[in-house]
C-alpha cells in the first residue's frame, strides 16, 4: 500500500518518540549494553566510538548500529541500567529491619546519606550522567524517548514520599512542605554538586579537600533536615 510523503514524516516522528526501553531488549543485546556502559564509565561520551563499544561487546559494528541505532541510545540504555544497579544498592538499607524502625525524619537522612556515599564512592558514574545530560539536551531528546530511563531514575521516590509522611504522621518532620518540589529541589541539588566534585576543581576556591569531599553534600542533608524540622 502506498504511503502519503505525510504519513510517512507522522510514522516517523511516532518511531523518533519511541521509549528507550532497556526491558525490551533481547538477553544478547542486554549484555551489549553491560559492555557500553563499562565503556561509557572509563571514557568520556564524546571519545567513545560504536567501534570502541562492538570491540569491547565482541559484535561487528553494522550488528551494533542495527540493534541500537545510534551512540545515544545506547549511553541512555547504559545509564538506565546502571541507575538500576545503583539504586540495587539502596534496597538493601530500604529493606533492614534498622531502617523500618526509624522515623520520618531519620528515614529521610538515611536514604540522603546513602545516595551521598554512593555518589561519592561512584565518581566515574557521576561525570556519565552530567556529559549524558549535556548530550541528550544538545539533541533535544523528548520526553517519551526517555520515559523508561527517568522512570529508573526517580524509582525512589515514593520511599522518600513514604517517609516523608511518616515524618509528619509521627512528628519528626513538623513543616509541611510541597514535597515533590523539595523533593526534585534536594535531588538536583545533591547530583550537581557530586557531579561537581567528580569533575575537580576549578577555581582555588573549590578546595574539596581542606573539609572533604563529603562537607558540602552534608550541608545540603543538614539543610534539608532543618527545613522538614523547622530548626533554623
Amino acid at each position: 500500500m502506498a504511503t502519503s510523503a505525510k504519513g510517512t514524516k507522522r510514522d516517523g516522528a511516532a518511531a523518533a518518540e519511541k521509549a528507550i526501553d532497556l526491558d525490551a531488549l533481547a538477553p544478547r543485546d542486554e549484555a551489549v549494553v553491560a559492555c557500553a556502559a563499562d565503556v561509557f564509565l572509563a571514557r568520556p561520551i564524546a571519545e567513545v566510538k560504536m567501534t570502541d563499544v562492538a570491540e569491547a561487546a565482541g559484535v561487528g559494528v553494522a550488528t551494533l548500529y542495527r540493534r541500537f541505532s545510534t551512540k545515544t541510545d545506547l549511553a541512555v540504555l547504559s545509564a538506565t541500567l546502571l541507575w538500576r544497579r545503583f539504586n540495587e544498592q539502596i534496597h538493601t538499607l530500604v529493606e533492614s529491619d534498622g531502617f523500618l524502625a526509624l522515623g520520618g525524619l531519620d528515614r529521610l537522612e538515611a536514604l540522603l546519606a546513602s545516595y551521598r556515599d554512593a555518589y561519592l564512592a561512584h565518581a566515574e558514574f557521576m561525570r556519565f550522567l552530567d556529559e549524558l545530560d549535556h548530550l541528550l539536551l544538545a539533541e533535544g531528546a523528548g520526553a517519551a524517548r526517555l520515559a523508561v530511563y527517568g522512570a529508573e531514575v526517580d524509582s525512589f521516590y515514593l520511599i522518600f514520599d513514604d517517609a516523608y509522611l511518616l515524618g509528619r504522621m509521627d512528628g519528626s518532620i513538623t513543616r509541611e512542605v510541597d514535597f515533590p518540589v523539595f523533593y526534585h529541589a534536594l535531588a538536583h541539588a545533591l547530583t550537581s554538586v557530586a557531579q561537581k566534585l567528580a569533575r575537580g576543581a576549578v577555581i582555588p576556591s573549590d578546595d574539596f579537600a581542606a573539609a572533604g569531599a563529603a562537607a558540602e553534600l552534608d550541608v545540603l542533608i543538614n539543610m534539608a533536615k532543618c527545613t522538614l524540622s523547622n530548626h533554623v
